[in-house]
């Protein structure tokens, strides 16, 4: 999903709570990323469809933007001398995830003419910004050529594992947290 769809969605929940007639229009034609599954491994047989299916749930929460630019980004990193600035990529990533969806929130709540910014910490959007960097990790993790590919006890499966995992616990905490 992308920054801007993410961003509007928390400006019409925080809307829908404060005492006012204005509504916040939805957003529409909002891109939503499709994440492919990757190659079965040898020996491996996951349910039909079910790493597919949580693929594409987790890679609603995820900002488009963000997936795109560290695809992008690792396209072009040679492999050829390990994988220290992967790891980099990574981390960088996965800090700057939250962050990201935060600042699409601000600016799309002065956009619609609220203020976020005196809002307190309590009332910031945890859900959408922890959630998007939980299926972001997840998301790396069942990468061709994943950086975990350089951790010892690391198995192709164990990617898949997560990928179904998260897709259930942001599910649950959608409905829990979400909207």
């Amino acid at each position: 999903m992308s920054i801007y769809a993410i961003a509007n969605k928390e400006v019409a929940i925080s809307a829908a709570a404060e005492p006012q007639t204005a509504e916040v229009p939805a957003p529409t034609g909002a891109s939503v990323a499709t994440i492919e599954a990757p190659p079965a491994t040898a020996g491996i047989a996951a349910p039909a469809g079910a790493v597919s299916k949580a693929l594409k749930s987790i890679g609603t929460y995820i900002p488009t933007e963000v997936m795109a630019t560290y695809l992008a980004i690792l396209a072009i990193v040679p492999t050829n001398r390990g994988h220290g600035f992967q790891w980099l990529m990574f981390w960088l990533f996965l800090i700057a995830t939250p962050l990201v969806v935060w600042l699409g929130i601000m600016a799309a709540h002065k956009s619609s003419g609220r203020a976020f910014v005196g809002k307190p910490i309590s009332q910031w959007p945890w859900w959408s910004m922890i959630a998007a960097t939980v299926a972001f990790a997840a998301f790396v993790l069942v990468l061709p050529g994943s950086v975990m590919n350089d951790v010892s006890w690391y198995e192709a499966w164990m990617g898949s594992v997560a990928i179904i995992l998260s897709a259930f616990v942001l599910g649950l905490g959608d409905q829990v947290f979400g909207s």
